[in-house]
Parts: structure tokens; C-alpha cells; sequence
């Protein structure tokens, strides 16, 4: 039992790390985005057309989670569930799903939309292309405070993992 509660363990934090490692990522890639928008518009165009979608390794993190977690719980007789630090962590956990799936998910399509939008040319260039800007930063805020607030979630996950206050 205590080889499977090991490789159980290990496979908890491949999980974990995998979602946080993507989300970091997306992250990154989302800045780098939106600096070349700014810089080189058609590149970023061709960039953000091309794409990188990081949501599978998410969802392979979340999968390994769920299994390795239900493992740990049920070779320990749920001894963690008791215990305030696993409450909080699984209490993050499923903000942190729920949170990318509605919020982050939403921001990021209108993100990608915005940045390969092509205004019409029978409304007036300088007012569209204005209210596009307000729009984009509008969004590329948005996604700051999404990715910034779930790397601090998983950030706090991680120290409550090592050091198990109770």
C-alpha cells in the first residue's frame, strides 16, 4: 500500500504542477501576444490565427488530480479530509476549475476575437479602431487579474501541500 500511496503522490503533483505550469504559460503567451498586437499587428494576426491552446494539459492535470487524490483518499480512509489545510485545498481547487471553465475561458476567446478582428470599413476607422482599443485592454486586463489570481491560488495550494497547517 504505501508503494501505491507514493506513486499516487507523485502523480498528485505532476497533476498539479501540470495545471499550474500551463496556466503560467498561457499566461506569458498571452502578454507576449498582445505586446507584439502592439508592436506588429499583422504578426500578432497570424500569431494569434496560428494559435497555442494549453487547455489539454489543464484538463490532463485535472484528470491525474482527481485520480491520483481519490487514490491518496481512499488508501488513508480519508484521514486528510478531516484536516482544515486538504478543505481549503480542495475548496481552491474547484475555484480554480470553475474560474478558468466560466471566467478565463470567456476572456480568453473574446481576447483572441478582438485581437484578429478586422474592422469594417463603412464605419468610421478612427472611432472603431478606438472603441477596439478600450476593448482590448478592456480584456487583456481582465486576463491579467484571471491568470495573476489563479497562479496566487495555486501558489497558495502548493504551500498549504508542504507545510499542512491545521
Amino acid at each position: 500500500m504505501q508503494t501505491l500511496y507514493q506513486i499516487a503522490l507523485i502523480t498528485h503533483i505532476v497533476g498539479i504542477t501540470l495545471m499550474a505550469g500551463a496556466t503560467l504559460v498561457e499566461y506569458l503567451l498571452t502578454k507576449h501576444l498582445y505586446k507584439l498586437h502592439v508592436s506588429d499587428r499583422s504578426r500578432a494576426i497570424t500569431t494569434n490565427e496560428d494559435g497555442f491552446n494549453l487547455h489539454s494539459l489543464i484538463t490532463i492535470g485535472i484528470i491525474l488530480l482527481i485520480l491520483s487524490g481519490g487514490t491518496m483518499f481512499l488508501i488513508t480512509q480519508g484521514f486528510f479530509g478531516k484536516q482544515i489545510w486538504f478543505q481549503i485545498k480542495i475548496g481552491l481547487i474547484i475555484i480554480i476549475a470553475i474560474n478558468g471553465s466560466v471566467f478565463g475561458k470567456r476572456q480568453d476567446l473574446k481576447f483572441k476575437s478582438l485581437l484578429s478582428e478586422k474592422l469594417n470599413f463603412h464605419q468610421d476607422y478612427s472611432l472603431g479602431q478606438e472603441n477596439r482599443k478600450e476593448d482590448l485592454m478592456k480584456v487583456k486586463n481582465n486576463l491579467d487579474f484571471f491568470y495573476i489570481s489563479q497562479l496566487c491560488m495555486f501558489l497558495i495550494i502548493f504551500t498549504l501541500s508542504v507545510f499542512k497547517f491545521n
